[in-house]
């Protein structure tokens, strides 16, 4: 049952929401951002960063199973599902590649 998920997969699909609404330019401003100002833990390297460790595209399928469970609030980003599809990591932002 994924439903241990739903807290985490949602903190990890804000950020990316963030990005694709262009809230914010680089991910690591995000990374930053979790650690100074949510107290997200500075070991884990910022909420992006620690994303990337499970993977866009395991957040994704997540995110699509409860958005489809339990409505739009959890429905992916752009930004997300672009990365899920080419395996790209969440915390590196394409202005720079």
């Amino acid at each position: 049952d994924c439903r241990d998920d739903i807290v985490p997969c949602g903190q990890r699909g804000m950020p990316c929401r963030v990005l694709d609404e262009g809230v914010v330019i680089r991910a690591s401003d995000l990374d930053v951002a979790s650690v100074l100002g949510m107290s997200f833990p500075s070991y884990r390297g910022g909420i992006l960063f620690w994303s990337d460790t499970v993977g866009a595209k395991y957040i994704y399928e997540r995110l699509k199973r409860f958005s489809e469970t339990y409505g739009g609030f959890f429905k992916p980003s752009r930004y997300l599902e672009e990365r899920a599809m080419k395996g790209m990591l969440l915390g590196i932002s394409l202005t720079f590649l």
